[in-house]
């Protein structure tokens, strides 16, 4: 289990990482399977340099992971930090509940 400290670090990384769309839409394709630069680059109509550059980010975040086979880059997706920002998430949605609800019964307290 990380500490608050790591899990803020964690969660400022991931969410500034999926805060790019084209990062977001390559981590929906790797959820599915991995896949070499060169075909995300192609499946998503960008250059090298370009992939290359939201990879980098995604690593950085720990939400991917790439590995070198030759002169082949491999891409997969790493599911722990991914896992972090959830539970996060989550802490929150039991108290969620009905947005209007909720304001509602927020006035009726003042």
């Amino acid at each position: 289990m990380l500490s608050n400290d790591e899990n803020s670090g964690v969660l400022d990384a991931v969410f500034a990482a999926l805060s790019n769309g084209k990062r977001r839409d390559i981590v929906n394709t790797l959820s599915f399977r991995p896949a070499t630069v060169s075909q995300l680059a192609e499946e998503h109509k960008l250059s090298l340099p370009s992939i290359h550059r939201h990879i980098r980010r995604l690593e950085a975040a720990q939400i991917l992971r790439r590995r070198k086979r030759g002169r082949t880059n491999f891409v997969a997706l790493q599911r722990t930090s991914l896992a972090v920002a959830q539970a996060w998430m989550m802490q929150y949605h039991l108290e969620w509940g009905n947005d209007d609800e909720a304001l509602e019964n927020y006035i009726l307290l003042k």
